[in-house]
């Protein structure tokens, strides 16, 4: 018996780690793991089980001149080979002949929204990822900026759920279509920008909790989780000095009196869940949410302007906001806890 796990879109390891943790569950099962993945280059991460690549969708830039930001998450398909049916029909079936190779009982799809509509009627499909990445069981999907959404975003929307209708002949609304047979998500709701839109849903924290409730140090260093492209990196480096070292999280924030990072889903909730304060830098729209978050929480701060004078000011903050850590810590804490489990389960159950 073997599984298909996917990674289609989106950057960063975190997919992989989901995965990985994922597969590493099923073998014990005694499920054959047959990953494909957008990006193969596993940075620290050995995989258990066969690498393919996953098929590329053509990437297409939004229509508007003076706007290229994705307001609706039929926004990020439409960039991703769903804009037309010529356009998604190849995409779609490469999808198709790929599951025809590996004959999987199961898929776990992680970002991976052509293979959770190619597998549809064919093979069980789980659907796993963060809030971000998992769109509500909806027929229009809710805005994700904080601003009025273009008519043309609408006018996106429309044809992107018509040409998954004309290519799949599938009726029911997308974002249904978009959750497989059942869908985790791994995050907790409050670092979920559709909390509010989702009627139901099943949130399994992330893979590598629990986390120890003393793993940080108020007299400790910072750590940081910062890719050395983007334009503040030394910045903030060379300022702050943190200890920039890649590693199990509960390896490297041991200690740690602050984590700055660019405030991804897994660092996030690792941090708030550890009681660990941050310093976040957000690089894209998910992040931002997440940052909007752990702000509001009073978890987290975001020197601005940034400057050196600004983050060494910064750090003035760093009591208040490690009591706060602690305090929203305890009440997280019944999702410092694993899940995994009950989705690793609930695949075996589906795949026999």
């Amino acid at each position: 018996m073997k599984a298909l796990l996917a990674w289609e879109i989106g950057g960063g390891q975190g997919h992989l780690h989901r995965l990985c943790a994922i597969a590493t569950k099923l073998n014990d099962y005694g499920i054959e793991p047959v990953f494909a993945l957008q990006n193969p280059q596993i940075r620290g991460l050995s995989l258990p089980g066969k690498i393919l690549q996953a098929p590329q969708g053509t990437i297409r830039f939004l229509d508007d001149k003076d706007d290229d930001k994705s307001y609706l998450f039929s926004d990020i398909l439409y960039i991703f080979s769903f804009s037309t049916p010529f356009l998604f029909s190849f995409h779609f079936q490469a999808w198709r002949n790929l599951i025809n190779l590996v004959k999987p009982s199961l898929i776990v799809a992680d970002f991976a929204p052509a293979l959770v509509l190619a597998a549809k009627g064919i093979v069980p499909t789980v659907v796993v990822g963060n809030g971000f990445c998992i769109p509500p069981a909806v027929i229009d999907f809710p805005a994700i900026r904080p601003f009025c959404t273009p008519a043309e975003a609408f006018r996106r929307q429309i044809e992107v759920a018509e040409t998954v209708r004309q290519v799949t002949g599938f009726d029911a609304p997308l974002g249904e279509l978009l959750n497989g047979d059942r869908a985790f998500i791994f995050s907790i709701p409050e670092l979920d920008p559709y909390k509010d839109a989702r009627k139901q849903a099943e949130y399994v924290s992330i893979h590598a909790a629990p986390f120890p409730q003393n793993l940080g140090c108020k007299r400790g260093k910072p750590w940081g989780y910062l890719t050395p492209d983007w334009q503040n990196y030394a910045l903030v480096v060379n300022t702050l000095k943190p200890e920039c070292v890649f590693d199990d999280l509960k390896i490297v924030l041991k200690g740690k009196s602050l984590a700055i990072h660019h405030a991804g889903c897994f660092t996030s909730t690792a941090c708030l869940l550890a009681g660990i304060p941050q310093m976040v830098f957000p690089k894209d729209l998910e992040k931002w949410h997440n940052a909007k978050t752990l702000l509001n929480l009073g978890v987290a701060i975001s020197p601005e302007p940034l400057t050196q004078e600004s983050l060494v000011n910064s750090i003035s903050c760093l009591p208040e906001i490690t009591q706060k850590a602690q305090e929203q810590a305890e009440k997280f804490a019944e999702w410092n806890q694993n899940f995994l489990d009950i989705v690793v389960q609930t695949c075996f159950q589906l795949a026999s």
